[in-house]
C-alpha cells in the first residue's frame, strides 16, 4: 500500500510540476524546433543563392571567352552586361560580383567609356574588403585615371603601400604617371624599382618593362640629356 501511495504522490508531484512549467516547456520546445527550422530554411536560401550565382557567372565567362583576335558581338555585350549587373545587385559581397563589376570596367575601358570604368572600379573598392581584390581596383582605378590624365587622382590611388604581390605593378603605373607628368627620371627609377620586383619567369611583362624603361635611356630622351658626363668622354 505505501508502494501505491509513494507512485501517486510522484504521480501528483509531476502533475503539479507539469501545471507550473509544462507551458515554458511546450513553448521551449517550439522556439528549438522554429528556430532550427530557420536556421536551415537559411542555410538552403544561401546554398541556392551561392549555387544560383555560381551558374550566373559560369554564363558570364562563356560569354567573354572569345578567341584571340576577335570581340564580342553586340548581343552577347549586351547579355553579359545584363548578367554581370544581376551579380552585382543580388551578391554584392561576393568574389562573383567583384568580378563582373571588373568586367564591367574592362568593358567599359574598350569601348572609351573612362567614366563608367572609374564607377564600377570605385564600386569595387566600396564592396570589397580583400586586400588582393582592392589592390588590384587600385592598380586599374589608377590605369583608368592615367588615360583622364587625372594624374592626381590616378596618384592618389597608390597612396598605400602594396603587398608583395602587387609592387611590380604598383611601382610600373607610379612609373606611368610620372612619365605623363614629364617627370622622367623619377619615371625610370619606378620602372626599374617594378623589374626588380618582378618574378623574371614573367617573360612578357619582364620585356615590356624594359622597354619602357630603355626608352627613357635612349639619346636625346630628357633623362640622357640630364644625366652627368662619363668620363673620359668628350664634351
Amino acid at each position: 500500500m505505501s508502494v501505491h501511495l509513494t507512485e501517486e504522490e510522484q504521480l501528483a508531484v509531476l502533475k503539479r510540476w507539469w501545471k507550473d512549467n509544462g507551458k515554458v516547456v511546450v513553448i521551449a520546445i517550439l522556439v528549438a524546433v522554429a528556430g532550427y527550422f530557420a536556421w536551415t530554411g537559411w542555410q538552403d536560401k544561401q546554398r541556392a543563392k551561392a549555387e544560383d550565382a555560381s551558374e550566373r557567372y559560369e554564363s558570364l565567362l562563356k560569354l567573354i571567352s572569345v578567341e584571340p583576335g576577335k570581340t564580342l558581338s553586340e548581343a552577347d555585350r549586351v547579355t553579359a552586361e545584363h548578367i554581370a549587373g544581376e551579380l552585382k545587385e543580388k551578391n554584392s559581397k561576393t568574389m562573383y560580383a567583384t568580378s563582373a563589376a571588373f568586367f564591367l570596367a574592362k568593358l567599359a575601358v574598350t569601348a572609351g567609356d573612362l567614366d563608367k570604368a572609374v564607377k564600377e572600379l570605385q564600386w569595387v573598392l566600396s564592396a570589397s574588403s580583400d586586400v588582393a581584390i582592392t589592390q588590384l581596383a587600385h592598380v586599374r582605378l589608377a590605369r583608368v585615371y592615367v588615360a583622364k590624365e587625372s594624374y592626381a587622382d590616378a596618384l592618389a590611388q597608390l597612396t598605400e603601400e602594396p603587398s608583395k604581390a602587387f609592387a611590380s605593378e604598383y611601382a610600373e603605373v607610379h612609373g606611368d604617371i610620372l612619365k605623363a607628368q614629364g617627370n622622367n627620371a623619377a619615371a625610370l627609377t619606378a620602372y626599374e624599382k617594378a623589374l626588380a620586383d618582378t618574378d623574371q619567369q614573367q617573360q612578357e611583362r619582364v620585356m615590356i618593362l624594359r622597354m619602357k624603361a630603355d626608352n627613357l635611356k635612349l639619346p636625346g630622351s630628357p633623362v640622357m640629356e640630364n644625366a652627368p658626363p662619363v668620363e673620359g668622354s668628350v664634351q
